[in-house]
């Protein structure tokens, strides 16, 4: 699985790299790639909520079948069956348009983690000898360990670039140097640089902004997002209730602990997805999908009852005719 990940993030880096050279800012190159992905996954978006829509308008039907066969489940079935079928809707499209944008946000998360080989396209070899030689540097050498390991060689990067020894010992191309060059110079936000760890420098640093607006964030997408929905923290389970929570202070450590860049890619996300929640919500919700689909239903009404009548003056007509030749052999 991680190989598919990689290979979407790989493909995926084009995208950033682009975006970072049409700007030279790697903050507003990845807000760039953000809304990218976003307006690739919004046909997706509505097409979840009609079915989630349609799903809700269907319930109160689905009910009466139920209640109908009871315990013949085949029957339920062939039942449920024809009503989808009916209304149009898919009962597995929910569950695609969940897997979909998983997909894509695991992609897009490869391809900031490893901005050498799935931004930069640096060949693997030559980034594992980089990589290396990094890690016998003398105390800076450790930040090379672990999953950041590519993007924490950025920051070290100012470090090595003039070394002879380390393109010797590498192999690094030429080519490869101009891109490292043009790409580690973009790395500021407000003057913050954004290969830096927020746990690095302590909760009263100006860093711990990206985990806390990582929080806040992701708590308000999913508050609006359920209250959007009709439904709310009221009733629900306990677990339920600290599942709601759990997820974004998950988030907010998980961003005090990686590289703000990436952080700063869920901040991003997280803003642009409440705003495309909000905009299909307004259009797509279960009421209005619900009133399209009723006026959808009286305008076929009366289209076949429009041709009914047009077929009924057609056989009068022709009946009319067969008569008016029957008098004249007469």
């Amino acid at each position: 699985m991680n190989a598919l990940f990689n290979l979407i993030g790989y493909i995926f880096g084009y995208i950033l790299w682009y975006a970072y050279l049409a700007v030279g800012n790697f903050a507003i190159a990845i807000l760039i790639f953000t809304v990218i992905l976003r307006v690739f996954q919004f046909p997706l978006q509505i097409k979840s909520q009609k079915n989630m829509a349609g799903s809700m308008r269907m319930s109160k039907k689905q009910q009466e079948i139920q209640e109908k066969y009871g315990r013949d489940r085949e029957k339920v079935n062939e039942e449920l069956s024809k009503l989808y079928e009916k209304e149009n809707i898919n009962p597995m499209g929910g569950c695609m348009t969940s897997i979909v944008p998983m997909f894509l946000l695991m992609g897009v998360y490869w391809t900031v983690r490893y901005p050498l080989t799935n931004t930069l396209h640096i060949a693997q070899d030559t980034v594992d000898k980089m990589i290396a030689y990094g890690k016998g540097l003398p105390v800076v050498g450790s930040a090379l360990e672990g999953i950041y390991g590519q993007i924490n060689f950025m920051s070290l990067y100012s470090m090595l670039r003039d070394n002879s020894d380390f393109v010797a010992q590498t192999g690094v191309s030429s080519a490869d140097i101009s891109k490292l060059d043009t790409f580690a110079q973009g790395f500021k936000m407000f003057g913050l640089n954004l290969l830096e760890v927020p746990n690095a420098h302590g909760v009263a640093s100006v860093f711990i902004l990206f985990p806390v607006l990582c929080f806040v964030t992701s708590f308000g997408t999913s508050f609006i997002s359920m209250k959007m929905s009709g439904s709310g923290m009221k009733g629900q389970q306990g677990c339920m209730n600290a599942m709601f929570l759990m997820m974004p202070l998950m988030s907010a450590w998980i961003a005090y602990s990686v590289p703000s860049a990436i952080a700063l890619y869920w901040i991003y996300s997280n803003i642009i997805g409440l705003i495309t929640t909000i905009i299909i919500h307004k259009f797509y919700n279960a009421e209005a999908m619900t009133a399209l689909d009723e006026a959808r239903r009286i305008a076929l009404l009366e289209e076949e009852e429009l041709n009914v009548k047009q077929v009924v003056k057609v056989y009068k007509n022709d009946n009319s005719a067969v008569k008016n030749k029957k008098k004249k052999k007469k």
